[in-house]
Parts: structure tokens; C-alpha cells; sequence
């Protein structure tokens, strides 16, 4: 299946890796965006693993999670690909989140 990450979801991860690096080590962040790419690249081959987002019901779109760290990583699956919407602070407020 293609793996696609929005811009936003991007974006997101961009600027929670930002905030951490004002209280953590380089080398954290570091591991912490390969784990994050890791997730992403397994994804491909297990994407129903990831438990349904209950945060997102209301959409109807069957979001799903997966935590990498203090990342929450939102997508859905179409029959073609597997589109990662955000890629979350899950130590933020969960209504903050987009689907």
C-alpha cells in the first residue's frame, strides 16, 4: 500500500520536534524522528494494527493510532493508500487534533 503524509501532519511533527529540542538532547531528537520514520515505513504493511481514533468517530472516516514517543500518529486507509493526516503532540489537547 503507498504511504502519503499530508503537509500538515508534517508540519506538525516539525514543530512538536522543535518545542523538544529546547529541553532535550540532539541525539534524542534524532532517535525520536527515527522512530517516527520507522512507524511510518511499518505502516505500509500493517496499517489495521493501529487501534481506531475515537477522538475522530464523528468524522466517519475510521481514523486510526499509533504512539511513537509522545507522537500519535492519525491516518486512514482508502483501498490504494494510507494517508497520515497528523502527526500529533499526544500530550496536547486531543480536540486540537486534525482529521
Amino acid at each position: 500500500m503507498k504511504l502519503i503524509v499530508l503537509a500538515q501532519a508534517n508540519e506538525s511533527k516539525r514543530r512538536t520536534l522543535r518545542l523538544l529540542a529546547r529541553t532535550h538532547s540532539i541525539s534524542y531528537i534524532r532517535e525520536l524522528q527515527g522512530q517516527v520514520a520507522d512507524k511510518l515505513e511499518w505502516l505500509k504493511g500493517n496499517a489495521y494494527s493501529g487501534q481506531l481514533e475515537p477522538d475522530l468517530e464523528v468524522l466517519g472516516l475510521q481514523h486510526r493510532r499509533v504512539i511513537v514517543g509522545p507522537f500519535k500518529i492519525i491516518y486512514r486507509i482508502t483501498p490504494e493508500r494510507i494517508i497520515v493526516t497528523d502527526i500529533f503532540d499526544s500530550r496536547r489537547d486531543p480536540k486540537a487534533m486534525k482529521g
